[in-house]
């Protein structure tokens, strides 16, 4: 039953499904906990003027980490491999961002 349980979701598209949405998550979290009462369009463009968007984008990908150390103490290395997809991901996006 566990052999099913580890080839069911030890997969890299579900690392890098998983890694891409838990910071989007946080983003969200961190934006209804502590600034919900401004309008969530006026909030991005406000960061975005203030150069804070990509720093903050940047903190909320460190939950990756805990989730490719979740995976890798589970055995799920192709889980924990599409995490490490993921954050790359998210480390060109702000690369080439802040390139142009």
């Amino acid at each position: 039953m566990v052999i099913g349980m580890r080839n069911r979701y030890d997969r890299m598209l579900i690392g890098w499904i998983i890694g891409t949405i838990v910071p989007v998550l946080i983003f969200m979290i961190t934006y209804q906990l502590k600034y919900s009462e401004v309008d969530f369009m006026k909030y991005l463009k406000d960061l975005w003027q203030m150069k804070m968007f990509l720093k903050l984008l940047s903190l909320c990908v460190y939950s990756n980490l805990g989730l490719f150390f979740l995976f890798y103490r589970m055995k799920y290395d192709l889980a924990a491999r599409g995490v490490i997809m993921a954050t790359l991901m998210y480390a060109l996006l702000v690369l080439v961002v802040k390139l142009i």
